[in-house]
């Protein structure tokens, strides 16, 4: 049995009335990811990049510089030993908020396999050790004194992270308060932040004192809470 005219006109109606919902979903969807995005790179302006230059992490496109750290786990760990694997370096600190909470999300891109997960924890070995235990990481942890690999990389600010790719060039950067952001520095360059957008003044919660104390070549990490 056909439908009445009625009916049709009502069956088009609903139709088309799901279909305008479910664009709008889409386009509130596709919104509120541009305005995360927007408020992670504001988050580079505000709390990330000092006002001198070479303090706002390596550029994209320069290769990831090569360094060997005491591990966690024992014996000693090389960003080369991840050759041809893609990386995401993550730079972390105790007493930092973020670091803390973005644990959960490495652990998962950790175990998920595929993308190698390495962080550098500043203050030494035993510090890294008791970092590792209070928020159970799970993915390997490297211990670093006096920031040595944090000037290479030029970043000041915890947590940090850099893609590399499998050719150990930088794919991109930026700071990883939570998952989201770690989804955006992992999309490259299209999500990441440039140079062109890194620039203004830090505003850190913590510094490590390392300037104020009379080293004026020692860089300051700064986590933000």
């Amino acid at each position: 049995m056909g439908l009445t005219p009625m009916e049709t006109v009502w069956l088009v109606s609903y139709l088309a009335l799901w279909a305008l919902v479910l664009f709008l979903g889409f386009l509130l969807l596709g919104t509120l990811r541009m305005i995360g995005l927007l408020s992670w790179r504001l988050e580079q302006l505000q709390a990330v990049t000092p006002s001198r230059l070479g303090r706002d992490g390596l550029k994209p496109g320069k290769r990831a510089p090569d360094f060997t750290l005491p591990a966690v786990a024992g014996g000693e760990t090389s960003l080369h030993d991840f050759a041809g694997r893609k990386v995401l370096l993550v730079f972390v600190q105790g007493g930092c908020g973020p670091c803390h909470r973005v644990v959960p999300e490495l652990n998962k891109r950790h175990r998920k396999g595929g993308l190698a997960v390495l962080a550098v924890c500043n203050g030494g070995l035993e510090a890294a050790r008791q970092w590792a235990a209070d928020v159970k990481a799970a993915f390997p942890l490297l211990a670093q004194e006096q920031v040595a690999v944090s000037k290479r990389y030029q970043v000041f600010a915890t947590p940090f992270a850099f893609l590399i790719d499998e050719k150990g060039v930088i794919a991109s950067k930026g700071i990883v308060n939570n998952g989201q952001h770690v989804g955006y520095v992992l999309a490259g360059p299209q999500a990441g932040v440039t140079d062109e957008q890194t620039t203004g003044e830090t505003h850190g919660a913590e510094e490590d004192g390392s300037e104020a104390s009379g080293s004026p070549h020692l860089p300051k990490e700064v986590s933000h809470v």
